[in-house]
């Protein structure tokens, strides 16, 4: 159990029921702040639009919290309208008195770290791009590629070339395949695409007339197209992440100079725990924190 939380004026737990619910809890007072996980007493802070996220478990929770832009993707996929409370990123929150700062992490349209401004913690959900993130004591983070073995850089170049010739792409639906439309514009090659993919391109902008062809990552197989991911289990891939790798993870890390990091989305591997230790950083995971009967 963690028992140093009690120097950030904090309580981060996991809330159990007949098993646990994913992801965390963050009480400030006598509120809670449910980080990516189901409704709950108090606040859900969505930090972007992904399903192992839990927004589309919130598109009617009047209390939830997430960008206009998480709230239209929600919208758009659950076809209901999102309820909650919506922010621009980059606003500053209260929410019964707890000031929260919001940053854009690049990860997909919207995405957002929410960091408490008089207790110096921050959540930062999935992040590509770490530059505006502030420095804080307590850092909650993902672990996607918290892996030495994962260290690689985006193959744009290549994604453009094979682009070029006509090869049919696969990428996420939600988030990966608007980046890849967003590249295949500027560089003037348009894309075609339909079904939840044109929907969310269209709602920011992005049409699909004509180019080369995105599918879903299901569908990719049809066409023997190539894989928009870092995961080396596929095949026929072309690097292209919206997370960071293990080097921009632990610059992440140096770069947010936390006194305590706590990774709530996927779990470090041995060995970049090893590195973490080695250069003198302090580290939970989910497994370390308290639990509480709700």
């Amino acid at each position: 159990m963690i028992d140093f939380l009690d120097n950030f004026g904090v309580l981060v737990f996991r809330r159990k029921r007949s098993s646990f619910l994913p992801h965390i809890t963050i009480r400030v007072g006598g509120t809670d702040f449910h980080v990516d996980s189901y409704p709950g007493r108090g606040f859900n802070l969505i930090t972007h639009a992904h399903s192992d996220h839990y927004g589309l478990r919130n598109i009617l929770n009047f209390k939830a919290v997430a960008s206009k832009e998480t709230a239209k993707i929600l919208s758009i996929i659950g076809e209901k309208k999102f309820r909650g409370i919506t922010f621009k990123v980059g606003d500053t929150l209260n929410l019964n008195g707890v000031k929260i700062k919001t940053y854009d992490t690049f990860h997909i349209i919207g995405s957002t770290a929410f960091y408490f401004k008089d207790f110096d913690v921050l959540v930062t959900g999935d992040v590509k791009n770490y530059e505006e993130l502030p420095k804080c004591s307590l850092l909650i983070t993902e672990a996607t590629y918290a892996n030495t073995n994962y260290c690689f850089e985006d193959e744009i170049d290549v994604f453009i070339e094979k682009a070029e010739k006509g090869e049919v792409f696969g990428a996420y639906p939600i988030g990966k395949a608007q980046r890849a439309a967003k590249i295949l514009e500027e560089n003037g090659i348009g894309f075609e695409a339909d079904g939840l993919i044109a929907k969310i391109a269209e709602a920011f902008g992005l049409r699909a007339n004509g180019g080369a062809k995105i599918v879903s990552t299901k569908e990719v197989r049809k066409y023997d197209g190539y894989y928009l991911s870092a995961q080396k289990f596929y095949r026929k891939r072309i690097t292209l992440s919206d997370h960071l790798d293990c080097r921009g993870l632990m610059e992440m890390i140096e770069h947010c100079d936390p006194e305590h990091v706590i990774f709530y989305h996927g779990k470090p591997t041995k060995n970049f725990e090893k590195e973490l230790k080695s250069r003198g950083y302090k580290f939970s995971t989910l497994d370390d924190l308290e639990y509480l009967h709700l």
